[in-house]
């Protein structure tokens, strides 16, 4: 009887029950009803059924046929594949990607910042170590003709007194739209040229590395002016790393001290120059060629302790002038130049796999890998000297913020990035983003291209995507825990307002409109409704802004701190317009002749540094006034600076602004017109910061 309970009990709950209810509870696991491993053995025939029964028949091994899974691929290089569409990848992307924030700018993916806190760390990095970027992102030119020609087609785009002719040593340039110096700036640029084949071949090479902000347009300028001359865009096919530090030729000596030849004369000299203590003893553009071996061989690359002995008599030679041939591999060579050479090396090089391999052979774990000629590849580089020169476009004085400005730009072929990246890395250098690197250059009291350069195109497309993002970030704030920027008096919180500096009534349509009502708290613009005076009539949005244009290099900035120090004479009676054209007179003699000199001179910015004595630290967008309280310019970057110990700013004030300020100033104080003070506002509230002006290239 009990048997024939058992089985009435069991038949009943056989269709209400599932395999995994009939166990006590200490037998029960979490996921029971859709794994049939969660069960005990003996039930799990029948839980499977009943889990397949639940999935409409279907096994539950087997995938939902969805859209995503039709889409997807097949293999992870064809899903990355997938995701550079539209944006490229560089070859160090998925090693960034790991540790930094990337962020999509000019149509790459660029590493914007460590994902830890590496501010001071990166600032130690750049002054005393090494301090690596991978700059592949930038944009290479490869321009083909006579010599004749293509110094012609530089010297059209380029600004009076660039060296465009043939030159052993990378030259810098600032680029501008044909025939319209000083206006219409595109940016810096280095031009680097072959060296030139003793074989009568009168066609000459030369690449012009510029930044991709500008790169389209400049592409656009040159292809449609170059008559007899070929433009090509090869970015695509090279690598660069740009290393900076006082141990960065250390570094670099390190990773390419595996010569393929190391008779020649780009070796000799690395092995002489790589214990120097900084690279700001090497003038700046000095080219570097030689051929190494594969870096994976010798891969994990360890820091020299202490850098080969060269004697005094082989390295004074060197500082004084830089080797004749250390920038060629020689005639029968075409070294980085022969791109197609080096794309077939890069596809005939061992893969990894076979490295891992023939280490796994090796006797000794951990001993670098000998060379197989008939296997290996040798890779051909270029180290140019970086500096100063660079970020400004033109020659400066140089010895500038220590080894803050200045190291070594690496560019090897397209395949080989990882490779001297991973290299690089190990050896010491600290690797570090976007941001990191322009505040390198602040710290070193430079300016950084494009966030420094106001009145250009790419300047503009940099500042206004942060001016929308902070008005943003404002507007989400409640209206009693913001800013009143009506309050405090300030018309432009977000950007800095060149256009209005300069008698503008609008700035470009590519910033955020901001009303002035909404520039305070609502209760307040609720009370003054009925008191406010009537609005003055917007201005018209497709009213051309002024063509702004930055008195940059050396030249300029030697004329502008001429005029600083030249007190104003202005006779009795004299309009102020006449005093201000004749003390600019010096700035308009260095302008082509044919300009307008009215128009010249009411658009004219100048880059100033500024260094507060005392205590506070200017804020981004803030107003530069002088002694009368007269705004002459605005900040563009400030903040504390670590090489100073106080506050610093970079900022662009007007020439009528400077004027201004040199008007203000005692004329028998050579002193304070050498070094002149002024006030930064504040755009919070804070009281104002006193600094000393300098003015920049």
């Amino acid at each position: 009887i009990n048997a024939l309970q058992r089985a009435v009990d069991t038949a009943r709950s056989a269709g209400n029950t599932r395999a995994f209810q009939t166990l006590p509870r200490h037998l029960r696991r979490r996921a029971a009803s859709h794994n049939a491993k969660r069960v005990p053995v003996r039930l799990r025939e029948r839980a499977a059924a009943e889990i397949g029964k639940a999935a409409g028949g279907q096994s539950a091994a087997t995938k939902r046929n969805n859209r995503y899974r039709r889409r997807r691929s097949r293999t992870v290089r064809g899903e990355y594949e997938r995701r550079q569409a539209g944006r490229r990848w560089l070859e160090t992307h998925v090693w960034h990607a790991k540790r930094m924030h990337m962020a999509e700018r000019w149509g790459a993916m660029v590493a914007e910042s460590p994902t830890e806190r590496s501010h001071r760390a990166a600032y130690r990095a750049a002054r005393e170590k090494t301090f690596v970027q991978d700059v592949s992102f930038f944009r290479t030119l490869e321009l083909t003709g006579t010599a004749d020609a293509v110094a012609t087609l530089l010297r059209r785009h380029a600004a009076p007194g660039d060296a465009v002719a043939p030159a052993r040593t990378a030259v810098p340039l600032t680029l501008y739209r044909a025939g319209q110096f000083p206006l219409a700036c595109l940016g810096p640029a280095v031009a680097l040229w072959r060296p030139h084949a003793s074989d009568g071949d009168q066609r000459r090479t030369l690449w012009l590395r510029i930044h991709p902000a500008y790169a389209d347009t400049a592409v656009q300028e040159l292809s449609s002016d170059s008559a007899g001359v070929g433009v090509a865009d090869i970015s695509t096919d090279l690598v660069s790393f740009e290393l900076l530090g006082a141990q960065s030729t250390l570094v670099l000596a390190t990773v390419l001290g595996d010569a393929a030849d190391p008779a020649s004369c780009g070796a000799e000299t690395l092995r002489c120059i790589a214990g120097i203590g900084s690279p700001a003893v090497l003038g700046e553009g000095c080219v570097l060629a030689l051929r190494i071996n594969d870096p994976r061989l010798r891969f994990p690359q360890s820091l020299l302790a202490s850098a080969s002995p060269c004697m005094a008599d082989q390295l004074d030679p060197i500082l004084r002038r830089w080797p004749d041939g250390a920038n060629d591999l020689g005639s029968n060579d075409g070294g980085i130049w022969d791109r197609a050479q080096c794309a077939r090396d890069a596809d005939s090089r061992p893969t990894d796999n076979e490295l891992n391999e023939r280490r796994r052979q090796s006797l000794v774990p951990g001993e670098g890998l000998q060379l197989r000629p008939e296997v290996d590849v040798t890779v051909p580089v270029v180290a140019i000297r970086s500096g100063p020169d660079a970020l400004v476009g033109a020659r400066t004085s140089g010895g500038s913020g220590d080894g803050l400005a200045h190291g070594w730009t690496l560019v090897a072929p397209r395949g080989w990035g990882m490779a001297l990246w991973m290299a690089l890395v190990f050896a010491g250098a600290r690797a570090q983003g976007l941001r990191e690197r322009i505040h390198a250059a602040f710290e070193a009291g430079l300016p950084a291209f494009p966030a420094h350069w106001p009145g250009t195109a790419a300047y503009d497309a940099w500042a206004a995507p942060i001016a929308a993002d902070a008005l943003q970030r404002w507007l989400r704030r409640p209206p009693g825990k913001r800013v009143n920027y009506r309050a405090l008096g300030v018309k432009s919180p977000f950007f800095p307002p060149f256009h209005a500096l300069l008698g503008a009534a609008h700035a470009p349509a590519v910033y955020p409109h901001i009303d002035p009502a909404h520039l305070e708290c609502r209760m307040r613009r609720l009370r003054c409704i009925h008191a406010a005076p009537t609005p003055a009539p917007a201005a018209d949005p497709s009213a051309p802004a002024p063509d702004i244009w930055l008195a940059t290099g050396q030249r300029m900035a030697s004329i502008v701190r001429t005029m600083l120090q030249t007190a104003p004479n202005s006779s009795i009676g004299e309009d102020c317009d006449a005093a201000f054209r004749r003390w600019a007179a010096p700035l308009l003699a260095a302008l082509p002749p044919t300009a307008d000199t009215q128009r010249l001179l009411a658009c004219c910015l100048v880059r100033v540094r500024l260094v507060c004595h005392g205590r506070g630290v200017p804020e981004d967008n803030a107003p530069i006034l002088c002694a009368a309280g007269e705004s002459i310019g605005y900040v563009m970057t400030g903040s504390f600076s670590l090489a100073r110990g106080c506050g610093m700013a970079i900022g662009a004030c007007s020439l009528r602004g400077l004027f201004a300020l040199c008007h203000a100033l005692p004329p028998a104080s050579a002193s304070l017109r050498k070094s002149p003070r002024v006030q930064i506002a504040s755009i919070s509230g804070a009281p104002s910061v006193d600094a000393i002006l300098t003015v920049l290239f």
